[in-house]
């Protein structure tokens, strides 16, 4: 169930070990915006990471250019520039070590708190799209059409947080206490689906 009652988030290498690398804080949206130029608005980048997210809670062994080659097959990027195919890769690598990271440090990549709330509950929604695309992109069956209630009820709610809006009342400290419980969910939410889904290992078929 939704944590909010009404909702009307190669050659790219990564040091795990730094740090700063290990953050997308939300100073940084702003800078990878203007990195990215004409190719996404704000909107749009929180979508190519949730795009990222959902590939690698998929097919964790997913590098960069697969990433790039699926937002080009959703027409979300078509013959980026250098500086914008290195970005997205250095924001697909450090997602991978936020996901594989044991001290839960992974963060949807969503414009910062000064940005006017309906721009970030858009962005929210645009994530939950990417990566629903992301989750839905393997070829080894239709992970929609899971047995696993958990997973169903889990996808259920990001697509129902996919078509958010704003419920258009007076009260904007409810809706921004909603949107925060929402992304809180969010993150469990993923770290969920990775587990679930991720392939067996050996070790675990003999037990």
């Amino acid at each position: 169930m939704l944590p909010a009652a009404d909702l009307a988030c190669s050659c790219w290498p990564i040091d795990t070990h730094t740090e700063i690398q290990m953050t997308l804080a939300q100073a940084e949206f702003d800078t990878m915006l203007n990195e990215t130029g004409h190719h996404f608005d704000s909107a749009r980048l929180s979508e190519s990471h949730g795009v990222a997210c959902g590939l690698l809670c998929r097919s964790p062994a997913s590098q960069a250019d697969d990433f790039m080659s699926l937002l080009a097959s959703l027409h979300m990027l078509q013959q980026p520039e250098l500086q914008v195919s290195q970005s997205l890769g250095r924001m697909f690598e450090v997602c991978r070590a936020q996901l594989d990271d044991d001290e839960f440090r992974f963060e949807l990549y969503l414009p910062p708190d000064e940005d006017p709330l309906e721009e970030r509950t858009t962005a929210l929604a645009q994530w939950c799209t990417g990566f629903l695309a992301g989750l839905g992109s393997g070829q080894d069956g239709d992970v929609f059409d899971t047995s696993s209630e958990e997973v169903g009820e889990a996808l259920s709610d990001l697509e129902q947080i996919a078509r958010a809006e704003l419920g258009g009342g007076d009260d904007s400290e409810e809706e921004e206490s909603a949107l925060v419980e929402i992304i809180e969910y969010l993150r469990v939410v993923t770290f969920m689906l990775r587990e679930e889904l991720r392939p067996a290992s050996p070790h675990d078929k003999l037990h």
